[in-house]
């Protein structure tokens, strides 16, 4: 949750890195990340991959900003600067030397299974392409929390 927790993006492939360094034998590393957030930090996919004993990479890729969207699309604002071409992730990660998968339904997960019974080594890159039109609860919860707070403030 680094970019949440310091309201940024593109810090999940650095932190990523940093964390591969630290990860005991026999765990796998987990990073989750966005699309937008992913692109901001690509230079590090290959970074990650090299330092990585076992990680998995699961990008949301809906070819937007896709918070961005949910938070000021939501507020009526245009949603034009916030879409960004879609990326093929599994591509690029397979290029640098890592497996990967395009996610579209369950049934494609099962080449992360593959990964996972042959040993989890390496870097395993799952490019889910999602929908933008779901929101997460958590998400409309935040922003109901953030319209009281400021209308708190203002009375």
């Amino acid at each position: 949750m680094v970019g949440t927790a310091y309201q940024t993006i593109g810090l999940g492939l650095a932190s990523a890195v940093g964390a591969a360094r630290a990860v005991e034998d026999g765990r796998t590393l987990v990073l989750a990340s966005g699309d937008g957030g992913f692109l901001m930090g690509l230079s590090d996919l290959e970074s990650l991959i090299g330092a990585a004993i076992s990680a998995v990479v699961v990008i949301y890729n809906d070819a937007a900003y896709g918070a961005e969207i949910h938070q000021y699309g939501s507020q009526g604002l245009t949603e034009k600067p916030m879409l960004i071409p879609e990326v093929d992730f599994s591509g690029v990660a397979r290029a640098l030397g890592a497996e990967s998968a395009i996610i579209r339904s369950l049934s494609d997960l099962s080449a992360l299974q593959d990964w996972i019974d042959a040993g989890a080594k390496g870097t395993f890159v799952a490019d889910c392409r999602i929908t933008s039109s779901v929101r997460a609860p958590w998400l409309s919860e935040w922003m109901e929390a953030s319209r009281a707070a400021k209308a708190a403030v203002a009375s």
